[in-house]
Formats: C-alpha cells, sequence, structure tokens
C-alpha cells in the first residue's frame, strides 16, 4: 500500500517536469523565451502594454477589451479575491482552486496544446517556476512598476505575492503555553517516535525545497541547535547537518498525511498519555477556530518556528487576455487584493499591507522566528529535489 502510493506521488509531482522538458526539446516555447529575454531587457514582460508606456489606467482600460480570464490558486481564497477584483474592476475573473502539482500540469498541458484555459498562478514552488516554466518560456513574471516601492526588491523578480506561515504546532489543552518540544532535533529523539504528523512530504515539494534551503543557507545554526540539545557536536553521516536530521526525522516514524488539513485535527485530538508535535499552514489555525480544536505554535522551537514559503505570480505565456491578467497580479500585489488569504494567515509582501486582526495563528509576529526562502538560491533546490526524496524515502522505510 505504502509502496503503491509512493509511486503514485512520484506520478504525478514529476508529470509537469516531464511535460516541460519535452515542450523545450520539441521547441515550444522558443520564441516565447526568446521574446522573454528581449523584454526583460526593459522591465517588461512581452505581453500586453510594455512597461514603457505603462499606467495603471491605461493597463485597466485595454484589459476590459479583453476575454474573461481564469485564476488559480492552491487556496479556495482565490474564489474571493476573483470575486473582489471583479467588482472592482467590471472584468469577469473565475477563481479556481488547484493543487500546486495540478497547477504546473495544467500549465504544461495547456502550453504544449497552445490552448490556455488558465491565465494567472499564484504559485508555491518557486524552483520549479525559475528553474522550468520561466526559462522555457512556458509563463512570464511581471511586476507591477507602480508597486516597486511598496514590495522589497527581493520579492519583485520574480513576483511574489505573499508568504505562506508553515509552523511547528502543539495541543495547549494538555501542555498549556509552553510546546513540549523546544528544538528541531528533539523531533528526531526516541521519546517522539511515532509522534509526530506532517502532511507527506513526497506530496509536498515545497518540504523538500526547504531542506535544501536550510542545508544551503543555515546548516550551520542545524549544526549549534544538535550540539545544544544533545550537548555535544554532531559526527555526521550525511554531508550535511540538515540532511543528517532529514534521516533521523524520517526514521522516527512520523505519521504522514494528505495534507494539513488532516494533521490539524490530529494534534488537537492529542492527549497527554498520546501526544502529538505537528507541522501546519496558519490556515489551518481558522479551521481550529472553526471546528472547536485546541492548536498553538512551538515558539520555543530552535532554529526555526517555522518556514515562510513564497507564492509567486505568473501568467500563462498563451494567455489571451496579457493586459488583464496583469491587472490581476497587481491586483494581488496590492495591499487590498491580497486580504481575503491575509486572514488564513498569509504574510503579503506589500509594505502597507496590514494583518487583519481577526487572523488566528498569530504568525505575523512571529515571522522573524521563521526560516526564509533565499531566491537566489531556488535553482539549486530544484535540481536536489530528487535527492531530498530520495532521503525521506529510505529513512522513512
Amino acid at each position: 500500500m505504502r509502496h503503491s502510493k509512493l509511486i503514485q506521488a512520484n506520478k504525478t509531482l514529476f508529470a509537469a517536469s516531464t511535460l516541460a522538458a519535452a515542450l523545450l526539446l520539441a521547441g515550444y516555447g522558443h520564441s516565447a523565451f526568446a521574446a522573454a529575454e528581449a523584454a526583460a531587457s526593459n522591465g517588461s514582460t512581452g505581453l500586453g502594454i510594455p512597461d514603457a508606456q505603462y499606467s495603471l489606467d491605461k493597463l485597466i482600460e485595454a484589459a476590459k477589451k479583453e476575454d474573461p480570464i481564469t485564476v488559480v490558486d492552491a487556496t479556495g481564497k482565490i474564489k474571493a479575491m476573483a470575486q473582489k477584483f471583479s467588482e472592482k474592476y467590471g472584468i469577469k475573473a473565475t477563481g479556481e482552486k488547484m493543487s500546486a502539482s495540478n497547477q504546473e500540469e495544467i500549465l504544461v498541458r495547456e502550453a504544449q496544446a497552445r490552448n490556455v484555459r488558465h491565465d494567472v498562478f499564484n504559485m508555491s514552488n518557486l524552483p520549479d517556476v525559475t528553474a522550468q516554466f520561466l526559462p522555457q518560456g512556458i509563463a512570464v513574471s511581471w511586476m507591477p512598476p507602480d508597486l516597486k516601492e511598496e514590495t522589497p526588491a527581493e520579492y519583485q523578480h520574480p513576483a511574489i505575492t505573499s508568504l505562506n506561515a508553515w509552523v511547528w504546532v502543539y495541543n495547549p489543552k494538555v501542555f498549556g503555553d509552553t510546546c513540549p518540544v523546544n528544538n528541531m532535533w528533539a523531533l528526531t529523539d526516541q521519546k517522539w517516535k511515532g509522534k509526530i504528523s506532517i502532511p507527506d512530504p513526497l506530496l509536498r515539494n515545497e518540504t523538500m525545497f526547504w531542506f535544501n534551503q536550510i542545508a544551503d543557507n543555515a546548516d550551520t545554526k542545524m549544526k549549534e541547535a544538535y550540539e545544544a540539545y544533545f550537548g555535544k557536536p554532531l559526527e555526521a553521516k550525511e554531508s550535511t547537518a540538515t540532511a543528517e536530521w532529514v534521516k533521523r526525522f524520517a526514521a522516527n516514524k512520523v505519521k504522514v498525511q494528505k495534507s494539513d488539513t488532516d494533521v490539524g485535527p490530529i494534534v488537537g485530538a492529542s492527549t497527554s498519555d498520546h501526544p502529538v508535535i505537528g507541522f501546519v499552514s496558519a490556515a489551518i489555525f481558522s479551521h481550529a477556530k472553526h471546528e472547536n480544536f485546541p492548536l498553538a505554535v512551538c515558539k520555543e522551537m530552535t532554529p526555526w518556528i517555522g518556514q515562510l514559503t513564497p507564492r509567486v505570480a505568473i501568467i500563462a505565456a498563451g494567455t489571451k487576455s496579457p493586459n488583464a491578467s496583469k491587472l490581476f497580479v497587481h491586483y494581488m500585489m496590492s495591499a487590498e487584493g491580497m486580504l481575503p488569504q491575509m486572514e488564513d494567515g498569509k504574510v503579503s509582501t506589500n509594505r502597507n499591507a496590514k494583518m487583519p486582526e481577526s487572523e488566528a495563528s498569530g504568525v505575523d509576529k512571529l515571522t522573524d522566528q521563521m526560516f526564509v526562502n533565499n531566491s537566489d538560491t531556488t535553482p539549486d533546490d530544484f535540481k536536489k529535489l530528487q535527492y531530498w526524496r530520495d532521503l525521506w524515502t529510505v529513512g522513512s522505510r
């Protein structure tokens, strides 16, 4: 059963990669790639009105002459965003919730068929975007010129709309205000064997990318955390402290679930006799509030209480509505547009955006304790994806 699940996961997650490579070999995207290179020299995408002639009013005017658009995200809040966009601009947009792996497959298949039906994607797999979809001309990224002052430079190329907070959690009804675990290496300890629940990393590339980000950018912190917990320097058999942690963590009988919507209630139902530490997105705190189960962030966890996963806006290169698509990207990058997702704990990259007081997790006050991706090393995340998948698979047997 487990073997079949792993095979299916591999098929699903690598389908888009295989198709993307096939498109490049077949020559699709050559003209789009050339156009993208030329456009990059003047700060444009090659789609719709050029940046040299840009103003928001001109973009709105051009967008109103185009066909309706379909916009995609992994959260159902994209439907509310599309509706509010349509009401604001009088331009029809339909929001569609779709998993990260399905987004990639749809993007590539529609490019292959030269029949784009999904125009804008807010994707969570940044390395796939930068390593495949942008250089192959399947999609483009556009940063609204008038929002550059409101958006930190590191979130402009490509255009990163928000950061999705993922955190270690526990049951406060059992343990009170203090998480029973304060170090990530404790999760490799025999004491917590079989008592950890997370979304299956083989179904979530973002987890694998996080492992590589830590190894490339903060491996020293993992070594220091090991010594702080065990009281002696790490003697690793793997090439990095992060890889050693992943191997030991996987071997500690971690209970994997289909998604974090499954993890949250498991943590909330845990007891003192059977405690569970989980890993969930901030959105699960809204579920906990509405479904009335206890959940709290492990605020004492070192080196980090979790990660901030970047979400990047891309436009299908073959869209028939380039200006409407760019206008929706503008809307997502604005302080107003991301509000429905901020209610679920997403952190907007727009400096003027304010987290709603109703947001249940409180992650906005904890971001300095989270690991933040380094976009400069994302190509290596994609390159080493299979290494981390293999390490996890072997370690969890």
